[in-house]
């Protein structure tokens, strides 16, 4: 192998490094992204087993130039592999709104065998901070290996706590007030971060939130029981990769499934579900979410059966839909005491 799954992601501190290790000048965390200062850089070191492999490699630097008011800004970046430019002076798109993929060819008679270097620099002259999310480097024919390495490693920990506020809806003059934690884990198996969930409990109270792409922060909404409806917002507090590991959460929170999918005019055995959304609030009874790669489901929990002894056995009926196919059935028996 030539080059093996490289990536520096920049959204979380420390960082998230793959066969890289950074130095920098000049740039600080800032929440989700590294902020550099004029004139100030990061280098990224990667090893390269056999340069002989790797004809080209695609780079991508994920960026973008903070504004200035409600203006684009000013900081144009310098790319370097082996202190050989890649690209000069470039404009990083988008206005200053959102992160882009900024994607590079860079040639393989740059690379050596061993230690080598790329250098990302923002402009002495800029007057406003270049953003950095993350870089990735893959061989030209192994196109995202490394950011499906990323998000992989990025999704083995799927515990999530949060501090939570809230406020009226529709009263901008109100002040946030703190609320209940939330803890969340929605598990099948897919190896991919959430990107929203939803729930409905037991008395009737709603809520739907949206998360940054690397889990810092959420805003949604609120409906309470009573029909008072707030904003809500939450920041990361903890993050584990299992419910044992998880602060105050008793394991006894958690709800597994043995499920089913249904399609093709029959069911099949699927992987398990394990479910917990804990925000202060009555028992769980219907869960909805979409992952970061665009798959979706809903959960609607209930009763089954009664067993002999009187205690229901639970389950769920919904949907599941992975990215651009079609909804199939979804359904689950939980697994409890005593259950396998």
């Amino acid at each position: 192998m030539g080059i093996a799954p490289t990536y520096a992601d920049f959204s979380v501190t420390p960082a998230r490094l793959a066969n890289a290790d950074v130095t920098s000048d000049g740039a600080a965390f800032a929440g989700s992204h590294l902020a550099v200062t004029a004139g100030g850089g990061v280098t990224v070191g990667f090893e390269v087993a056999d340069p002989a492999d790797v004809e080209q490699v695609t780079l991508t630097v994920t960026a973008l130039v903070s504004k200035s008011g409600r203006s684009p800004g000013y900081a144009p970046m310098d790319v370097l592999v082996q202190g050989e430019p890649v690209v000069e002076g470039l404009t990083v798109p988008g206005g200053g709104d959102l992160p882009q993929d900024n994607v590079f060819a860079v040639p393989g008679h740059l690379l050596k065998p061993g230690a080598n270097t790329l250098e990302i620099r923002s402009s002495a002259r800029a007057r406003t901070m270049l953003w950095l999310y993350r870089v990735t480097l893959d061989p030209v024919w192994e196109r995202g290996r490394s950011e499906r390495a990323r998000t992989a490693a990025a999704a083995r920990d799927t515990v999530f706590a949060y501090r939570t506020e809230s406020r009226p809806a529709h009263d901008p003059s109100a002040a946030w007030r703190p609320a209940p934690r939330l803890v969340f884990h929605v598990e099948r198996g897919e190896q991919s971060l959430p990107a929203q969930l939803g729930w409905r409990d037991t008395d009737g109270a709603e809520t739907a939130v949206s998360f940054q792409s690397n889990m810092s922060d959420f805003h949604g909404c609120r409906r309470h029981a009573d029909g008072t409806v707030h904003e809500y917002r939450g920041r990361l507090t903890g993050r584990w990769s299992s419910l044992e590991d998880a602060d105050e959460v008793p394991p006894s929170a958690l709800r597994r499934f043995r499920t089913e999918e249904g399609w093709g005019g029959r069911w099949h055995a699927s992987g398990e579900l394990r479910l917990l959304v804990d925000a202060g609030g009555a028992a769980l009874e219907r869960a909805t979410w979409r992952d970061q790669r665009g798959n979706s489901g809903v959960a609607v929990l209930h009763a089954l059966e009664e067993e002999a002894v009187g205690e229901p056995v639970r389950g769920f009926t919904g949907y599941y839909q992975r990215h651009n196919e079609g909804p199939i059935g979804y359904r689950g028996t939980e697994i409890g005491l005593g259950r396998v």
